[in-house]
């Protein structure tokens, strides 16, 4: 007796089901597997740095210890338009050079109400001026293989989260960090500063980054 046609039609809509399930599952099993962990976010967060300063023995500069430190505690804050600096003298020849190198300071762009240079604070030590710098800082993301010891068998699985590289890239090419808090209106267009800056592009009169030497003039 030939089958009925529903039961043959059910037949052979089974194993499309099944296949239809087993597709489902599988796909699953392959979503779970290439999911993309989550990113660290970029954060800002306020940070104070300070260093203590020694002048040379004839009083005209600081060591060439000291001028390091310095300078990588400035690149540490970022732009010094966006830094608050304070001077603290504590001897008299740390407050000639702490006069000196608030001049640098605003010449290589820290704007003038954010340096605060103060009076001199006379206090037993080897050190002669303390900086405190303040700004806020944009946390860079930090991005390694997860999996160091398995990337030439799952190379994808061991990578980790796919587009790290791109929020480190963001993260540090920010000029203001505030930008990443909260998004600010376009300021109008300033052709006289456009202008200056192709100018001294073509004049080879390039600001030059954060380099504090008193030997040069």
């Amino acid at each position: 007796m030939p089958p009925r046609p529903s039961v043959a039609l059910l037949l052979l809509g089974l194993p499309l089901l099944l296949l239809a399930g087993c597709t489902h599952e599988l796909n699953q099993i392959r979503e779970n597997l290439f999911a993309n962990p989550p990113l660290q976010a970029v954060e800002v967060q306020p940070q104070a740095l300070s260093l203590t300063l020694v002048a040379t023995p004839n009083g005209q500069s600081f060591t060439a210890e000291s001028l390091d430190k310095l300078n990588h505690l400035l690149v540490q804050q970022g732009r010094l338009a966006n830094q608050s600096v304070t001077l603290i003298p504590h001897t008299p020849a740390g407050e000639r050079i702490a006069t000196r190198l608030a001049q640098v300071l605003r010449e290589r762009g820290l704007p003038n109400r954010q340096l605060n240079l103060e009076a001199l604070r006379l206090q037993k030590g080897q050190d002669d001026v303390m900086v405190v710098s303040q700004a806020l800082v944009v946390r860079v993301p930090k991005c390694v293989i997860s999996a160091p010891d398995r990337w030439t068998i799952a190379p994808y699985a061991s990578l980790g989260g796919l587009g790290c590289a791109n929020e480190a890239n963001i993260a540090a090419m920010v000029s203001d960090p505030r930008d990443l808090i909260t998004p600010r209106t376009l300021d109008a267009g300033d052709g006289i500063q456009a202008n200056g800056a192709v100018q001294r592009y073509h004049e080879n009169d390039l600001p030059e980054l954060v380099d504090i030497d008193f030997s040069k003039k």
